[in-house]
């Protein structure tokens, strides 16, 4: 248990600074069990990771649960069995997802039994992507971008990752169309190196960018905005931090995405 002394000088019309101490219990609290899991429409070995979280006051280990049970079926009748890989709590099937298909998952580790279902999206086709320049208090910025063409008849969620010289993005990046139906897209990812990484934000001439596209469906959206929200924001900015809303049962953590994936690379010119 560790106790955190916090002084709060108090002020009155009649009274110069007087201070209370107050402590505070971090006690450490129970672990909770975290699924991360996709299934995307490449043929590829899809993953399931299973952990779980750490106590305040512990090192950033997470441990991995093995001997889980996992198991994905679809709403067509078909059944795939994940089986753990060489690396500790990482479950794997060879398999490929199919636009329009309810997938659902059903784990079972230490006991208990969770369950997710999520529905594969339409492809909507990633034309390109390039660079922006942006002018900012007369200094020049370049921004990665990706260019698409936003379905009219449906309502679509997309994730993009950005990686720079094979640095992947700290940043979140989600996007719906409620305000861009139908219409010609053009969004902006603002590069942010890893928090312990000393190289620039900036884009510059000769780096390799690549952007992976997904479409996902409505909960796993409301998952990455939810993050978005809480990362990368100043003082006094976002959202209060907490746990993004998950669509896994039984208070487990993570999520389950059936999503449709797409990849392009290109160099800075």
């Amino acid at each position: 248990m560790k106790k955190l002394i916090i002084y709060f000088s108090l002020f009155t019309f009649c009274f110069a600074g007087c201070k209370k101490i107050i402590s505070i219990d971090t006690e450490n609290a129970d672990p909770q069990i975290v699924i991360e899991g996709k299934i995307n429409d490449q043929l590829i070995d899809q993953q399931i990771k299973i952990s779980k979280t750490i106590g305040y006051t512990e090192v950033n280990v997470f441990p991995k649960v093995s001997g889980a049970s996992v198991t994905v079926t679809d709403n067509k009748g078909n059944s795939y069995v994940f089986k753990e890989g060489t690396t500790p709590g990482t479950y794997i099937n060879r398999m490929k997802g199919v636009p329009g298909v309810t997938y659902s998952l059903k784990v079972t580790a230490e006991g208990q039994t969770y369950t997710a279902s999520s529905k594969m999206p339409n492809v909507v086709k990633m034309d390109s992507i390039g660079v922006i320049k942006n002018f900012f208090f007369g200094r020049e910025r370049k921004t990665a971008a990706v260019f698409l063409k936003d379905p009219v008849n449906e309502t679509n969620f997309y994730h993009f990752n950005l990686y720079v010289n094979d640095v992947l993005s700290e940043r979140f990046y989600v996007n719906n169309d409620r305000l861009t139906n139908g219409n010609d897209l053009r969004i902006q990812l603002f590069f942010k190196p890893p928090t312990n990484d000393h190289d620039s934000d900036e884009l510059n001439s000769n780096d390799k960018i690549r952007i992976e596209m997904e479409c996902i469906d409505s909960n796993i959206f409301d998952y990455w905005y939810a993050l978005s929200q809480q990362s990368n924001r100043g003082p006094n900015q976002g959202t209060t931090p907490a746990n993004p809303t998950s669509n896994i049962s039984n208070q487990a953590l993570g999520y389950f995405s059936a999503n449709t994936y797409q990849v392009i690379s290109a160099t800075v010119k």
